[in-house]
């Protein structure tokens, strides 16, 4: 049995902006769903945490789903790890959530943070280098084990696995930087449906908010997608870097909290 969630109603021209940021987000980076959409909702728009984490999934998967397309029809789209890694992610990420209800939330979140924060700092360390990738000599096996960290990043922590994929397919395959992005957005799309149908069902989705925030995260990934595919690999690459480290920082000190007005476990506090 579907519950309806009953949400605040911030005014639309607020909450087209905040679908447009994390729309833009998404396009631009591969970050959008969790990464940025979350703190709008729990902040300014003024949901509780377990409403803004079922709502910035059924928004996720529109600006994940107008992201790919963009990168898609740029060729920046590898297919294969839609099975190797997106079925795996998919299958773990329940799992893993239910796993980590036993665990300190803020003290996972501090060490997604650090990852992240690791990541960026090698990214922008490579410059304008071109990398052969450390795993090509077995890249189904690293797709897969990929998948299975994805998916406990998405189960454990709560957010898309923008922040682990990308980094990891540039890393490992040497994939150029706008590659890596269009591939991480299509292969996290499973694991994204199946964390908004069980939200759903647990009346977590704010549907009122729904159509003002997919218009402003289709326009949004639509821009972002875009002007990813023109900017030169080193520039686009040092950006991804960065915002990785401003995530990785937020995530270590932490953010303000909001009165949740549920009191089940939340893997985004």
């Amino acid at each position: 049995m579907t519950v309806t969630a009953s949400c605040p109603a911030p005014s639309r021209l607020h909450t087209l902006l905040i679908g447009l940021i994390a729309g833009f987000g998404g396009g631009l980076a591969s970050l959008g769903g969790g990464t940025l959409l979350i703190p709008l909702l729990t902040g300014p728009a003024g949901l509780s945490s377990l409403e803004a984490r079922g709502t910035a999934l059924a928004v996720a998967t529109v600006s994940a789903v107008t992201g790919t397309a963009v990168y898609a029809h740029g060729g920046r789209v590898d297919w294969l790890p839609l099975l190797w890694t997106g079925i795996p992610a998919l299958i773990v990420a329940p799992l893993t959530a239910r796993w980590s209800k036993q665990l300190p939330a803020v003290t996972l979140r501090r060490a997604f943070g650090v990852i992240v924060l690791i990541g960026g700092i090698v990214l922008l360390m490579l410059g304008e280098a071109q990398l052969a990738g450390f795993a090509h000599g077995w890249r189904d096996p690293y797709l897969l084990g990929v998948g299975l960290l994805a998916g406990t990043v998405a189960g454990v922590v709560g957010v898309s696995g923008g922040p682990v994929l990308a980094p990891l397919f540039v890393l490992g395959l040497g994939m150029p930087q706008a590659l890596a992005q269009g591939t991480s957005l299509v292969t996290r799309l499973p694991a994204t449906l199946t964390g908004l149908g069980e939200n759903a069902r647990e009346g977590n989705v704010c549907w009122g908010l729904l159509p003002t925030l997919v218009i402003g995260a289709f326009f949004g990934a639509l821009a972002g997608a875009r002007i990813a595919l023109l900017l030169p690999e080193p520039v686009l690459r040092s950006v991804f870097g960065v915002l990785l480290i401003l995530l990785g920082v937020y995530e270590i000190l932490g953010r303000p909290g909001h009165p949740a007005r549920h009191h089940h476990h939340d893997p985004y506090p």
